[in-house]
């Protein structure tokens, strides 16, 4: 029987080494010999999560098996978690895969999943799978609020004004360059003396501040509405990629997590020139 085999290895596995690449090329080809099969084809995804179906190898292969002149009637993989760990893709693929005559086959759990008692264990192990996944996920987002509650970087860009310093494992912000740090003082004063987005924009382009860079209001106003200038880290605020935020109780804010370049008289002074600005536009 002609077979392809998937591998694949999420970013926080790359290091074990049972499940890196080599090691499961190594036994896929084992299980292929002893088995008499003959591997057409490898598919690899790299640093991929097993929690999406977002991979590009995989998905070029799911492509492939519904093709009419394909070479091969079955997947071979590690582990059915490294097909997925998606109960929903799981049922989905291999559904899709069956229609057209291709089965997923692990090396290291053989199940004959046309019989009750295969069908039963399989779906176990997609459940035990499954499982780890929104395990590991809730520990991840528990050692991700800790982190930020002690005040350390989690991921994401650093804020202009401020560079981030590796302390052990940890990530903090300090300063920036000295002009950075000058230049988002401005912007607070400006914005404290009832300038508003466009004109701070407008005066630093003109200004010519940093070479090549053109300010926006935009960016102005995100500059000014962060109170991560003031000394505060704050996590947690978005819920998902698509930029829903959470509610306030769920945030994680520190206080005095970082240096701070604008002091709490002056960013007031600029939030109540701002708020102003708002409330007299809209009458």
């Amino acid at each position: 029987m002609n077979v392809v085999t998937y591998l694949r290895v999420s970013s926080e596995q790359q290091a074990e080494r049972e499940l890196s690449i080599p090691a499961q090329r190594e036994a896929l080809q084992r299980h292929a010999d002893k088995s008499g099969w003959n591997i057409v084809a490898e598919y690899v995804d790299e640093a991929r999560s097993a929690k999406t179906d977002e991979r590009p190898a995989f998905q070029q292969m799911i492509g492939i098996a519904q093709k009419t002149n394909k070479t091969f009637e079955a997947i071979v993989v590690h582990k059915f978690d490294r097909f997925s760990r998606s109960r929903a893709d799981h049922a989905i693929y291999k559904a899709l895969l069956k229609k057209h005559g291709v089965v997923v086959v692990s090396a290291s759990e053989p199940i004959e999943a046309d019989t009750p008692h295969g069908f039963l264990l399989e779906s176990m192990l997609e459940v035990i799978s499954e499982f780890y996944n929104v395990n590991l996920r809730h520990e991840t987002l528990k050692g991700m609020r800790e982190n930020a509650a002690q005040g350390f970087h989690c991921g994401g860009r650093v804020p202009f004004g401020y560079r981030h310093t590796q302390i052990g494992r940890k990530v903090i912000y300090e300063l920036g360059a000295k002009h950075e740090v000058a230049l988002i003082r401005q912007i607070f004063q400006m914005a404290a003396e009832g300038q508003g987005g466009k004109r701070i924009a407008g005066e630093l382009n003109r200004q010519s501040v940093i070479a090549g860079k053109r300010w926006s209001p935009s960016t102005v106003l995100s500059i000014l509405a962060n109170p991560v200038y003031l000394g505060q880290r704050v996590w947690n605020k978005k819920k998902d990629a698509d930029g829903k935020r959470n509610e306030i109780s769920e945030w994680v804010i520190t206080e005095d997590a970082h240096p701070v370049i604008v002091d709490q008289q002056l960013w007031d002074a600029a939030q109540s020139s701002l708020m102003q600005r708002k409330q007299r536009k809209t009458k």
